[in-house]
């Protein structure tokens, strides 16, 4: 029976050659059409504040929601933000530098007087640096202005790295902790805050490995479970001010760093498959041994080990990656690949009952399985 399906297998050799190279074709073809629309997967943020009108109804109906009174306009500090530099520390620390300024209403009769000041809850100790700028009178208003700098740390998702999108934000809070102030976005002071727009950045702002798919405030609602001491119900569904900076992974730089050196080791893999016969004179060319199998394929291991820890070490608190399934992958081609060449060692009848007709079968599916894993773990991790 092997010798029939091995003769049958070499009559067809042409027909499953072309298979194998038309299931890697589309293998290839399917996982870069995933990884094209999973790079360009950006949906605009719901609930962007884009008019200042917009903005006061927004935080009037989350202060409702919170059961509380409606803040009057001329207590309502209008805060804008200018960045300069945003630069990512690590996998959670974010520095960010520019200028704040902030819009305090001149208004003798208001019942609530409003104040200038505000500060970064985020913001890692000892990492936050503030210097006046400016202050002005300017009509019915004080205009006070900033220059900061200051390091954030925030949770981020890289479950999808390389093709992750990441959003910034620096959250805002007043000084005024007595709640007599609350902060606004200063929308006027920019000259396009619509939707899939990006503003309150330098033009020439270096981001490294990212690309800006918007800027947007808006108000996010937040809980305390505490009355900080105050003689009061516990604090809850609060109105905070957000400036957010949605950002998408440069994919060139890092299929460059990561996904070619991954696929040089699995072409490489390939190669030592493909030495390994049972034919004595293509053995005797080649100079196939099994612990030159081992060999190259230590030095394989090694430097798939080097580029996955240095990935690891990227993101110590995230779980599994989608580059890292790649890797595991490899682990299990090279494991493969190895007992592949300890079966050339074992008695005939056995060799032929395993891989018929030196080895032909698993060089064809090589690339098709491998594809085809690639595409599965693609689909699942992306979609």
């Amino acid at each position: 029976m092997p010798e029939k399906t091995s003769s049958r297998l070499i009559r067809n050799f042409r027909f499953y050659l072309l298979l194998s190279a038309v299931s890697s074709i589309i293998g290839v073809i399917a996982i870069a059409a995933m990884w094209y629309l999973a790079d360009k997967a950006f949906t605009p943020t719901e609930h962007q504040l884009l008019t200042m009108s917009m903005a006061r109804e927004n935080l009037k109906a989350k202060l409702a929601l919170a059961g509380k009174d409606s803040v009057p306009e001329c207590a309502q500090v209008a805060t804008g933000v200018y960045l300069q530099s945003l630069n990512f520390h690590s996998a959670n620390d974010v520095h960010i530098s520019g200028y704040i300024w902030q819009k305090v209403p001149i208004a003798a009769d208001c019942p609530v007087q409003a104040k200038a000041g505000f500060y970064f809850p985020e913001a890692v100790e000892g990492a936050n640096e503030l210097r006046k700028k400016y202050e002005y009178v300017q009509g019915n208003e004080t205009l006070h202005g900033w220059i900061f700098e200051t390091t954030v740390r925030q949770p981020f998702d890289y479950s999808k790295y390389p093709l992750d999108h990441q959003t910034v934000w620096l959250r805002i809070l007043s000084n005024d902790f007595d709640g007599y102030s609350t902060l606004i976005p200063d929308l006027d002071a920019y000259p396009d805050t619509g939707v899939k727009s990006y503003f309150g950045l330098d033009s020439d702002i270096v981001l490294g490995d990212w690309l800006i798919d918007e800027t947007f405030f808006d108000f996010k609602t937040a809980t305390y479970h505490t009355n900080f001491g105050y003689q009061t119900a516990t604090t809850e569904l609060n109105p905070e001010l957000h400036f957010n900076v949605v950002l998408k992974r440069k994919f060139v730089n890092a299929f460059v760093v990561n996904l070619i050196p991954m696929l040089t080791v699995a072409a490489l893999l390939f190669a030592v498959l493909m030495i390994i016969s049972r034919k004595r004179s293509t053995l005797a060319f080649n100079g196939f041994s099994i612990m030159s199998v081992i060999g190259t394929i230590s030095a394989l291991f090694f430097v798939v080990i080097l580029s996955h820890v240095n990935t690891r070490t990227k993101f110590p608190a995230q779980s599994i990656v989608y580059i890292e399934y790649f890797y595991l992958l490899l682990y299990i081609a090279m494991i493969l690949v190895v007992l592949c060449s300890f079966i050339f060692n074992a008695p005939l009848n056995v060799q032929r009952k395993l891989v018929m007709h030196d080895f032909m079968l698993p060089k064809l599916i090589y690339w098709p399985s491998l594809l085809l894993a690639m595409v599965l773990i693609s689909y699942w991790a992306l979609f």
